[in-house]
């Protein structure tokens, strides 16, 4: 992910001063408001955690890639060893607390645990390109495909086979370039229009945001926290 601005998170006064959340495409900010009142900033950057000191809950939703640029394991261990709470998920957030679990952050959500379970770690399966403008997602994530099938096969829809067979098509184009109409078509000519389109109708027509999903399942659990410590406060 690419963030194109380089303002640093600002604090809004009409938030609570206890949590903030870094995030962008996962999920639309106004979703996330309705479930927890905190500070909200753009996807993620190395140096980014250096200015979270007035903060005790910090959730990592999204963050930028790149070798040079997306937050470390260090700078988030820092912040555990000062005693903050840092939660991880459906992104960035997810990769880097599966990564850093047993070290104290907290992974939430189906996408964690994916990236727990995998004998491999790809940055690029929560990889997509969205518009600068307003983060809306242009492409769609591998997570958002593997969560899908994971359903589908569960439920009995589609043979492990055919669901590998789709997987494989989505794979087979480069994340930047996956978008609706490229991936649809390459999944039709994998499995075929009458399995695509009753997996489709599963899903209620659409392939389903797993990250969307488990971006509100973090805000909503660093909320919890948050109530947790001013009951005891």
């Amino acid at each position: 992910m690419t963030r194109t601005d380089a303002a640093e998170p600002i604090v809004d006064p009409q938030t609570s001063p206890r949590m903030i959340v870094f995030a962008g495409p996962s999920t639309a900010e106004i979703d996330m408001r309705k479930h927890a009142v905190a500070t909200y900033a753009p996807p993620v950057r190395r140096g980014d955690l250096a200015s979270v000191q007035g903060y005790d809950i910090i959730v990592i939703v999204d963050g930028e890639f790149g070798q040079s640029m997306s937050v470390s394991p260090k700078e988030i261990l820092g912040l555990i060893e000062q005693g903050k709470t840092v939660i991880g998920a459906s992104s960035m957030g997810a990769l880097r607390a599966s990564e850093l679990d047993r070290c104290g952050m907290i992974g939430v959500g189906w996408v964690y645990d994916y990236f727990r379970r995998s004998a491999v770690r790809r940055d690029g399966d929560v990889a997509l390109v969205y518009s600068p403008f307003d983060m809306k997602p242009i492409t769609v994530p591998m997570v958002d495909l593997e969560f899908w099938m994971e359903g589908a096969t569960r439920a009995g829809l589609v043979p492990r086979r055919d669901g590998g067979r789709l997987l494989k098509a989505a794979r087979g184009i480069f994340f930047a370039d996956r978008t609706s109409d490229r991936l649809m078509d390459a999944l039709r000519r994998a499995v075929g229009t009458e399995l695509l389109e009753a997996l489709l109708a599963f899903s209620d027509g659409a392939i389903p945001s797993v990250k969307s999903l488990d971006a509100v399942e973090a805000v909503r659990f660093g909320a919890s926290l948050v109530a947790r410590a001013g009951d005891h406060g």
